[in-house]
């Protein structure tokens, strides 16, 4: 009878250990979750600085050597991290006000930077305007051959732009637009493809039910999309108003093509093309790319918040 009770009293204890032995392997678990997860955290952490790295040293080799002495830059043989002596002689031309580099190269940089913020914003802002009526149309309104013309709308996109430069050329030639802004504008008031698919991605989920309210209370088509669709969809147009911004500030083509006879036309990538032919000393030509990335600088520190929120694909909210 003694055996027995042991016995019992025995498998009763096991049976008193063995949610701690559970709890001890879920613990176990738990840590070595734990710990591969950090180590996974650290090494993306480490990779996505590698790459961070990688992405501002170009922007740090231009401002080192924008500050570096010519001298300094012509006696070493290696590369300077840091020079001994910084100037920012490199900037004074640009920043003066006595116009050097009209009298240099026969326009200031900022004639250039004003030529190209006027033409860039205009183009973009109408641009973003009439791509968001086209999109709009696509993803809201019924119409007969819409899925055929959006699919048509599509191809164009793969249609590789440097094979469009001589004919475009020739087709301006024959209108009489070279040597004028109208080949640089005037297309891109018509909207791009690429921006009209992606803000009819965003608009599609924007509630229908809202439109048929909005339809209900005696709003056309146009009065729904500026006072419902656009404010729902302003993220995704602060998106594409970067994109588009950059691409037509960055532009160096067109005006080359059409604008380089006259140099009060030049844009700031010409007046850019024109100090790296005039100045021999790389300091200045550094400092005057530096220059000219300040405004897409600002513009993104501005609107990054928008920029990150709207290319995410469809942020329509009820």
């Amino acid at each position: 009878m003694k055996a027995f009770k042991s016995i019992v009293g025995s498998s009763e204890s096991i049976h008193d250990l063995s949610p701690r032995v559970a709890s001890y392997k879920e613990v176990k678990e738990r840590r070595s979750r734990k710990t591969t997860g950090i180590i996974g955290k650290m090494v993306m952490f480490t990779l996505l600085l590698i790459y961070a790295v990688c992405l501002m040293l170009p922007f740090y080799v231009l401002f080192v050597t924008s500050i570096t002495p010519y001298q300094e830059l012509m006696g070493s043989m290696s590369f300077i991290w840091w020079p001994e002596e910084v100037t920012w002689d490199a900037f004074i031309p640009f920043i003066s006000t006595d116009n050097i580099l009209a009298d240099d190269i026969g326009i200031p940089i900022l004639h250039g930077f004003f030529n190209t913020l006027w033409s860039t914003l205009l183009t973009t802002i109408v641009s973003l305007f009439v791509s968001g009526l086209a999109a709009y149309s696509y993803s809201k309104i019924r119409f007969r051959g819409k899925e055929a013309l959006f699919m048509f709308q599509l191809a164009t996109m793969m249609i590789p732009m440097a094979t469009m430069t001589v004919p475009s050329l020739i087709w301006y030639e024959t209108l009489g637009w070279t040597h004028s802004w109208f080949p640089i504008i005037i297309p891109g008031l018509f909207g791009g493809a690429t921006t009209i698919f992606f803000l009819r991605s965003y608009m599609a989920s924007v509630p229908n039910e809202t439109l048929e309210a909005a339809k209900i209370d005696g709003l056309g088509s146009f009065r729904i999309f500026l006072k419902i669709v656009l404010p729902q969809t302003i993220p995704a147009f602060i998106a594409q108003f970067i994109f588009a911004f950059v691409g037509g500030y960055n532009n160096y083509m067109g005006p080359l093509l059409y604008l380089s006879d006259n140099p009060q036309n030049y844009t700031l990538q010409l007046v850019v093309t024109e100090l790296r032919t005039f100045y021999n000393q790389p300091g200045q030509v550094c400092a005057s790319c530096l220059i000219a990335l300040i405004p897409l600088i600002i513009v993104y520190i501005i609107f990054q918040r928008f920029f990150i929120e709207g290319i995410s694909v469809g942020g329509g909210r009820e």
